[in-house]
């Protein structure tokens, strides 16, 4: 950050200090959760890996808006963060949105129909 030198003293203090906070409301009650501005996404998730590492990841969201994306994932010991760029799906019916999310398709015919070929 650029105006890191400028700041002495209780202004760097209160600039750390509304930086921690700010951080903290956009990740509050979102683990697990997609969160999202435009095609930008985040999320945190909870883990069992106990590792310290930084990597290529995905996200498919199986929920409306049904967005996939690529980013960048930072892995810390049992929590991940993760943030990148998505689209939104073309699907705006549950159904549909939620096969597309599965990367499932629907049936041409019934379950019990294609029981009996």
């Amino acid at each position: 950050m650029p105006i890191l030198p400028f700041l002495r003293g209780y202004t760097l203090l209160s600039a750390l200090f509304v930086f921690l906070l700010s951080w903290f409301l956009v990740l509050r009650d979102t683990l697990n959760l997609v969160q999202g501005v435009g095609k930008v996404y985040w999320l945190t998730r909870s883990t069992d890996v106990f590792a310290l590492k930084l990597q290529l990841s995905f996200m498919r969201e199986t929920d409306y808006p049904w967005r996939s994306g690529k980013g960048v994932q930072l892995v810390f010991p049992y929590r991940t963060f993760q943030i990148g760029i998505c689209k939104q799906s073309k699907y705006y019916t549950v159904d549909e949105g939620l096969l597309h999310s599965l990367v499932a398709r629907k049936l041409p015919s019934k379950p019990e129909d294609i029981r009996e070929w």
